[in-house]
């Protein structure tokens, strides 16, 4: 969670500051399927695994076969040369095994000074690379001889600031990617250097009625409809209210949409509300039903930002 702050901190500097840094968004197309088994074994010995622990993952991860299924028929069975089976426990442990190489080939080519990271002022060094998993941000000066060195190593959707936007054409042709427009997404998380317009939070909203679209209220009492009021519809927006402050508009909608659900078990014909939405949300002993206030939680969770900043050792402090 810390990266998408860092992150979004790293694009309000860029832009208030006007400097000229490029960003390259890296998205691992079946990054699963594209394992090379070889790379693997590398990357195993690199960070000290024993032979023996080697030759376990090997006989592990090329030990499977796999069919296709059509039409609820399986065909022949067949081996596969390359990739991490999906599902599998160990598999995400792998994978990151294999991603974290990135982040050490880029922060080699930084000691040699092949590339620089941004915003030294707040990071010290530089931040060159994030990474999550398969979710990748690198960050890199506005220099054509740096933009030769980082292209050997990857490519992905492309972000320019300052001077560096007059060059974007110029990026994009040479890493072969597109340019990139925002907000764009990190670990799920709509990021941009402004702060998030209502039309940003549209996916939430439409979250909460693909979910009511399947739910029939009228077959459900009261105490179902609190109890799934609390446990899946307030909790769809916990992770953006996480991060950023929710607008007022975007509050409303939602909370419409939870009201409807609770005192409305038709749709299309509207139900006499018996008490005020804000008492609904009252704690139980207060006289409320203790549905969350998701105003007061989304404080609550930005709060933790602030708490974190001022008592704990992190990359921004």
């Amino acid at each position: 969670m810390e990266g998408a702050i860092i992150l979004h901190e790293t694009l309000h500097e860029l832009h208030t500051k006007k400097q000229n840094e490029v960003i390259f968004k890296i998205d691992f197309e079946k990054a699963y399927d594209k394992v090379s088994w070889d790379f693997l074994q590398q990357a195993l010995r690199m960070k000290g695994f024993s032979s023996t622990w080697c030759s376990w993952v090997q006989a592990y991860v090329q030990g499977s076969n796999v069919s296709i299924k059509v039409n609820d028929q399986l065909g022949f069975f067949f081996q596969t040369k390359k990739g991490l089976r999906q599902g599998d426990p160990l598999s995400p442990l792998l994978f990151n095994v294999v991603a974290d190489m990135l982040a050490i080939i880029v922060s080699r080519a930084k000691t040699n000074g092949q590339v620089k990271g941004v915003v030294p002022n707040l990071v010290e060094g530089g931040l060159s690379i994030l990474q999550y998993a398969d979710d990748t941000i690198i960050f890199l000066d506005h220099d054509m001889e740096q933009a030769k060195n980082m292209k050997l190593i990857l490519c992905f959707e492309i972000f320019c600031f300052g001077q560096a936007k007059e060059h974007e054409s110029y990026y994009s042709s040479l890493f072969g990617c597109k340019i990139g427009k925002f907000p764009f997404r990190y670990l799920g998380i709509p990021m941009h250097y402004k702060k998030l317009n209502n039309k940003d939070w549209k996916m939430i909203e439409e979250r909460i009625e693909k979910r009511l679209s399947n739910w029939k209220e009228k077959l459900l009492s009261y105490g179902g409809r609190l109890v799934l009021l609390n446990s899946i519809l307030s909790s769809l927006p916990i992770f953006m209210l996480s991060f950023f402050e929710v607008p007022k508009g975007v509050l409303k909608k939602i909370e419409y949409f939870r009201s409807r659900f609770f005192w409305q078990y038709d749709n299309h014909k509207k139900k006499y509300r018996l008490i005020k939405w804000p008492m609904v949300c009252q704690p139980k002993e207060q006289g409320g039903l203790g549905v969350q206030n998701l105003d007061i939680q989304n404080k609550c969770l930005l709060s933790k930002w602030f708490f974190k900043l001022c008592n704990e050792d992190g990359i921004w402090q």
